[in-house]
């Protein structure tokens, strides 16, 4: 075992410069000469250099800095990128002369390095189960590849390297909840995307002539045209996840300049179906949401970007009404997820079945409840608008930043004023913001506000853990038709809601921050104020 003697001696010094006139990292050059035992040598070398020496606690890597920097960099090099602080990318080493490693980091992020240390074991540990396997799978798919030609069938054999990659990517997913999932070809390489919570992250780079192979088995399995390439195709497959319940996937391809690049959404009904007291709606918005649904009649749209939530705030919506006393109906591109007891019905333009048809046969099957599953056209919204006119209650989406834009939206698909007064009965605008995992999150001051922010541990992804919505509902006030009517203004329509105790998405943001469910840096990310 090494001891101070050793440090505070010239042997240290010279293996450092015999290493380096060799070309070999100092770790290993002590190693191969027996002069310090691997577990003493991140010791020896944090007090040698005055680095500090991570503990198994610290030594947690977060996903923004490992998406940036090459798996085979990782691997080659022993350096483990574990965090991005104030501009710069901190990496674990195990070797403090290990300054290739550092410069290729440098130069692929264009971020400055801020080593530390960690135990040589641990680092190995740590760097293979993030690796590992992937690069397990990946090996063996590469090697498949080389080994066989394209008339080879591993992409309809359950025991073809490639298919077992394909299964560990979407077994990973459904365990990450993931939302999506990408699988890229580029010239060099296929990059696999996950998104979860919102935000894409890195997971592995398969070798490029797999590709092909990727794309063949995922479009046997959503039952696409094998041979069409030159066009976007949409499918459907469906997996068990771990407990037991079936995930299907939503597939989309699209040919791009190396090939066809994939794109898989999970639909999950375990994280797709919420009670509507889960939504994260406040009190006085909840009340005002459920008082709408309970009405015979009228429109309730719900507004936000892709991704914002928007088909989950209707099912929480359409489950409660759900009865045996009530018929209820969806149009939907796709359908997302199955809601037993109600009568859902996904678009076929191919077929001619589009939305303004699929709701002209709606009117003619004795519907109670009508959902559209986003108002496109000025043909879908006059239909809409007439059917909740007509003793219906209709929901549906659309895309806007805000609720009150949503009533100018309407007015531009050339709906008159006193219809879009007449009809709708509650705006809901919502974003969707990653939630601060409540086991590392940390008391901070920002702009002169107390709150908190991401850390990051073990538990979670970047101090992150699950998304939390944010939303702002305008209430349908006499005053507030009666300006719609007159078309006025969306800021006369907004201080008139105000007064009626709208609260708008940046107060409801602000009260999720103070409260500690979110971060200031992820408001500004999503919001954007």
């Amino acid at each position: 075992m090494i001891n101070q003697d050793l440090i505070e001696s010239q042997l240290l010094d010279h293996a450092l410069d015999d290493a380096r006139q060799a070309g070999q990292p100092l770790v290993r050059h002590l190693l191969d000469h027996a002069l310090i035992p691997p577990a003493q040598l991140a010791h020896a070398a944090a007090s040698e250099f005055g680095l500090p020496l991570l503990t198994p606690d610290e030594l947690i890597a977060q996903s923004d800095a490992i998406e940036r920097v090459d798996p085979e960099v990782i691997r080659q090099h022993h350096a483990l990128p574990i965090a991005i602080e104030q501009g710069h990318l901190k990496v674990a080493i195990a070797d403090p002369a290990n300054v290739n490693g550092l410069d290729e980091m440098r130069f692929q992020t264009g971020l400055p390095i801020r080593p530390v240390l960690a135990p040589d074991d641990l680092l190995t540990q740590r760097i293979a189960a993030l690796l590992g396997p992937v690069e397990h799978a990946l090996q063996q798919a590469s090697a498949a590849v080389e080994a066989r030609d394209e008339a080879d069938n591993e992409g309809t054999s359950e025991d073809a390297p490639v298919v077992r990659f394909i299964n560990r990517m979407l077994e990973r997913a459904m365990a990450e909840n993931a939302s999506d999932i990408h699988f890229e070809p580029f010239e060099k390489h296929c990059r696999v995307r996950f998104r979860r919570d919102g935000v894409l992250r890195d997971i592995t780079h398969a070798p490029a002539g797999i590709a092909p192979r990727i794309s063949a088995r995922i479009k046997v399995m959503a039952r696409l045209d094998l041979a069409e390439r030159r066009l976007p195709q949409d499918g459907r497959l469906r997996l068990n996840n771990d407990t037991g319940h079936n995930v299907d996937f939503r597939v989309s391809s699209c040919p791009t300049l190396f090939g066809e690049k994939l794109v898989l959404r999970l639909l999950n009904p375990d994280t797709t179906r919420r009670a509507m007291d889960e939504l994260g709606l406040n009190d006085q918005q909840l009340k005002a949401y459920r008082r709408a649904i309970t009405q015979p009649q009228g429109m309730i749209l719900v507004t936000g970007p892709t991704g914002s939530g928007k088909t989950v705030t209707l099912y929480s919506a359409l489950q409660a009404l759900n009865s045996a006393s009530r018929n209820i109906l969806s149009v939907e591109d796709p359908v997302e997820i199955d809601l037993p007891g109600i009568n859902q019905v996904a678009i076929n333009p191919r077929a001619g079945l589009d939305f303004p048809q699929a709701l002209r046969a709606f009117l003619r099957q004795d519907p109670d409840v009508i959902m559209v599953g986003e108002i496109r056209d000025n043909e879908t919204a006059d239909i809409a608008i007439k059917a909740a006119q007509t003793g219906h209650l209709v929901f549906s989406t659309l895309h806007t930043n805000n609720a009150v834009a949503a009533i100018t939206r309407l007015a531009n698909m050339d709906v008159p004023a006193w219809n879009i007064a007449a009809s709708v009965s509650l705006v809901i605008a919502q974003r969707l913001v990653r939630r601060l995992c409540p086991k590392c999150r940390r008391l901070t001051t920002a702009e002169a506000m107390s709150c908190f922010e991401a850390v990051g541990c073990s538990a979670c992804i970047d101090g992150y853990d699950g998304r939390v919505g944010i939303h702002e509902v305008l209430p349908m006030t006499s005053d507030v038709r009666d300006l719609i009517a007159r078309q006025a203004s969306p800021e006369a329509i907004t201080a008139a809601a105000e007064t009626a105790g709208f609260c708008s998405l940046q107060a409801s943001a602000i009260a999720a921050l103070q409260a500690g469910h979110t971060s200031l840096s992820e408001l500004k990310r999503v919001i954007g104020w």
